[in-house]
């Protein structure tokens, strides 16, 4: 790709927005120059120029294809049709969070569809998809069929980040078996007796999942996978996952079991609708307070990709955050913790993922560009 110099007053450069120019060829970011050093320039005034957003968890592919329980849309058309969506939200890597869930709630038919999407994701991004799309295999423990599915997709290279859940009731996001009901009954379209049959099955085999655990953990170390747990509730879970050589506690329940995830060197992250909604959906710990009691340390869309450019300006106008900082949180900052540091700043020799925002109300997207190329854009000058 050719050169080009984008001018902007407002460019996040590391702490700091500053006016820059930023001289974009073959994909990365070559110099940046000094405002209005680089000659002729597509000049964006006072839009902020800011690094591509860098998702780490979002389920949104499963409502693409899925919207309604029952109501499926064909794979293909619907993975590109998300990718489209994912662009226009400022997203230019996104680790799609495909579930391996209980297959007592989903039968062999889950686990089957779960892996034919890893597959067909990575098919897509070779050939017809705009931004880096990857893979965040989530892994319910009592669903003993997947762990030999997860293992063989590791093996070919399929999947790119690998999380452990643990949805058994009576702990973790569900405390008590009415909670997990409320949210199962109607997503999976079970009975009152169908979950109750459940619950016992989950309740009694919860021991027997934590030797399959161990042994998917070691299968994703030997190919030096990112770990990352779910819904942490006490400090006495910190240390059985920091133990299976899990490094990242999403969405943990309390300030204090943060905190202590914090001490124990694992990175934190929260959902981003929670920061803009001011609370959890599933009525946990509000986002502000962990980010408040700095025991944060990254943003995911979880299940509302524009939510993550929302929260960047929540941050800023509610809580009295610099938008630099702020925006380290979905961008920087998790694509440090996924290991990938070639994204995720403004900096010379970096990919040249880059979002262009209008801020002056409600912040909007106006251009995306994943490897110096546009791939999404309402501006006229990047159209032509």
């Amino acid at each position: 790709m050719r050169e080009r110099i984008l001018r902007s007053k407002r460019v996040v450069c590391g702490d700091e927005i500053r006016p820059a120019d930023l001289v974009v060829g073959w994909g990365i970011i070559l110099e940046i120059l000094d405002y209005g050093r680089g000659g002729k320039a597509l000049d964006f005034g006072n839009l902020l120029i800011a690094p591509g957003f860098v998702d780490l968890h979002s389920d949104s592919v499963e409502k693409e294809v899925e919207p309604r329980p029952g109501a499926i849309f064909p794979l293909r058309a619907s993975l590109v049709e998300l990718d489209r969506k994912l662009a226009m939200s400022g997203i230019t890597t996104m680790f799609h969070a495909v579930s391996f869930n209980d297959e007592s709630i989903t039968s062999s038919r889950g686990t089957e569809m779960a892996a034919r999407m890893i597959r067909e994701i990575n098919q897509l991004g070779k050939l017809d998809l705009s931004i880096d799309n990857l893979i965040h295999a989530r892994y319910e423990i009592t669903s003993f069929s997947s762990a030999t599915v997860i293992a063989s997709l590791i093996e070919q290279g399929q999947v790119h980040l690998l999380s452990i859940m643990d949805h058994t009731p009576g702990q973790g996001q569900f405390k008590t078996i009415e909670s997990w009901k409320r949210f199962h009954l109607p997503t999976y379209d079970l009975t009152d007796a169908e979950a109750d049959i459940i619950v016992r099955q989950k309740q009694t085999n919860q021991e027997k999942a934590y030797a399959k655990v161990r042994k998917l953990l070691e299968a994703a170390k030997e190919h030096q996978l990112v770990l990352l747990s779910h819904d942490d509730d006490c400090p006495k879970k910190i240390d059985l996952t920091n133990e299976w050589g899990i490094t990242v506690s999403e969405f943990p329940l309390s300030v204090d079991v943060a905190a202590y995830a914090r001490r124990k060197g694992m990175h934190t992250g929260m959902g981003a609708p929670n920061v803009v909604r001011g609370k959890s959906q599933s009525g946990n710990v509000s986002a502000r307070e962990l980010i408040g009691n700095c025991c944060c340390d990254f943003l995911c869309s979880d299940y509302h990709p524009s939510s993550l450019l929302q929260a960047v300006w929540t941050m800023h106008r509610e809580m009295d955050m610099e938008i630099s900082r702020a925006m380290a949180m979905v961008s920087t900052t998790p694509a440090a913790v996924a290991g990938l540091h070639d994204r995720g700043r403004i900096a010379p020799d970096m990919r040249a993922d880059l979002v262009i925002i209008d801020d002056h109300d409600i912040p909007r997207i106006m251009t995306t560009l994943k490897d110096g190329a546009v791939v999404y854009s309402s501006l006229r000058c990047l159209c032509t």
